[in-house]
């Protein structure tokens, strides 16, 4: 079998082995699945249409990274894409080779602060998980590198400002709201902190240009389980190589200015790539949240009660999957701000996305801290339908009552729980008590509201308990069906 470097210079005609020699014009923060099969997969695409003729920078964000796994291949890797576009099977395999450079901060902090120096850098990119974001207080200026992202970042706008250079486009993708106004402030909470004066606060404003992000494509990572099978077929071994799915979205979120600049930077649309540059992030948000996660969390909670362990299974399954459908057309796409054209056509791509048959999506997986999610990802739906006049969406609320019936301790061990322990007290303590749903449904501490002060939801939910324990949940799935 071939070095995947040998493989790739003979595949692209190249006389030399590894990445393509291109100037850096992006510096990325994250060099993990998701960034690589996303962010780098999107450049490789501008750059074999003419459209970018750029590399990227790789900087390991975290003390234990795998830049150093990147490099051992020259920083070339593998993105399969597995999945179904428009009901027809796709799987396919791209070379990636648009990582020009890797920086380890923790070892080569020199190197890392030199990244700023170059003229032809223009964007900025990241992805280091929400707590990323958050300022670490125990960075000191002259730590070298600070623990913090923000402050490893505002080391490098510093020097960038030093030289007197222009700034950057900076674009995180950090899975959080407003993650672009957020990044923003932990930058002025750094430079104020140590001290930097507000002439770099003001170059830190007027010369940079921060957008909000929405990211959105799964990535199951690397294929461990079939990894000797794939490599037979590519014909080269690749350690770095990442499976996704074909369904990509990025949307990005400013004012007219910083859309216009992301449109010149990353002419993504020339590409067929389905990059959206608008005013506000937060209806795509609501949209990906409530339609992609929101029916998840309710497999999570109602599928496995009935038996079902995977998404595609639920998908499967005739009743199951007109419960789903129905969830969604009834009771989420109603209380939605976009057009409805573009909500149901997006919720028909989600459907196709779970119906993947290269990926097994446990729902003991998407349970893990339903509680949580059942906050941010069906609660609100819940609220949005009772305010707009809708009534109580039953399907929502059966999945409310499968949680209850779960953490309460009635399904036994048929059901994986794991979650916050306070949380599980709570709900245990509660089904200890007689009135266990008005107990459990009154603890703001929970769900950030008392929740029977929504009319008739306890009497809702009590009613599906009790047809949970008399016949179990597939009446009541067949008749929402």
């Amino acid at each position: 079998m071939e070095r995947l470097q040998e493989a790739v210079a003979v595949h692209l005609g190249l006389t030399s082995t590894g990445a393509a020699q291109r100037p850096i014009k992006i510096i990325q923060f994250g060099e993990g699945n998701f960034l690589r099969a996303f962010v780098d997969w999107i450049i490789q695409r501008l750059n074999n249409k003419g459209l970018f003729w750029g590399n990227v920078a790789v900087v390991q964000p975290l003390e234990n990274g795998r830049v150093q796994v990147l490099e051992d291949q020259e920083r070339l890797y593998t993105v399969i894409l597995e999945g179904l576009k428009d009901g027809k099977p796709v799987r396919s395999h791209e070379l990636i080779d648009s990582i020009g450079k890797t920086v380890d901060p923790y070892k080569d902090w020199d190197g890392f602060l030199a990244l700023a120096d170059d003229p032809d850098t223009q964007i900025i990119i990241s992805n280091t998980t929400e707590a990323g974001i958050a300022v670490n207080d125990g960075d000191k200026v002259t730590d070298q590198p600070p623990a913090g992202y923000p402050a490893k970042l505002a080391h490098l706008l510093k020097r960038r400002f030093d030289r007197s250079m222009p700034g950057f486009l900076i674009m995180p993708c950090e899975l959080i709201a407003d993650n672009g106004p957020a990044l923003h402030r932990a930058l002025i909470n750094v430079a104020e902190r140590f001290g930097w004066g507000k002439d770099f606060i003001e170059w830190l404003d007027r010369e940079n240009t921060f957008v909000s992000t929405l990211v959105d494509r799964i990535v199951p990572g690397y294929p461990r389980e079939d990894a000797q099978e794939l490599w037979g077929k590519l014909g080269y071994e690749d350690q770095n190589m990442v499976k996704a799915e074909p369904f990509l979205l990025w949307v990005v979120s400013g004012d007219q200015t910083a859309q216009r600049k992301v449109d010149e930077l990353l002419p993504a649309r020339k590409a067929g790539i389905d990059l959206v540059t608008c005013d506000a992030v937060q209806p795509y948000r609501e949209r990906k949240v409530y339609l992609l996660n929101g029916p998840h969390t309710t497999m999570a909670q109602v599928a496995r009660l009935a038996g079902f362990r995977t998404v595609g299974q639920v998908m499967g399954d005739k009743t199951m999957r007109s419960f789903i459908t129905r969830e969604m057309e009834e009771e989420i796409i109603p209380v939605q701000t976009l057009p409805k054209e573009e909500l149901e056509d997006f919720a028909a791509a989600v459907r196709e996305r779970f119906d993947n048959p290269f990926v097994q999506h446990s729902l003991d997986s998407i349970g893990l801290n339903s509680v949580s999610k059942f906050v941010s990802r069906l609660l609100p739906l819940v609220m949005a339908n009772v305010e707009q006049g809708c009534g109580l969406p039953e399907r929502i609320v059966l999945a409310l009552s499968c949680l209850l019936w779960i953490y309460g301790g009635k399904a036994g061990d048929a059901v994986k729980i794991r979650d916050d322990p306070k949380v599980v007290d709570a709900f245990r303590e509660a089904a200890g008590q007689d009135d266990f749903v008005n107990r459990i449904l009154a603890d703001a501490s929970v769900w950030g509201h008392d929740l029977t002060g929504i009319a008739g939801l306890a009497e809702a939910v009590q009613k599906n308990l009790d047809d949970l324990a008399d016949r179990g949940v597939q009446p009541l799935l067949d008749r929402l069906a």
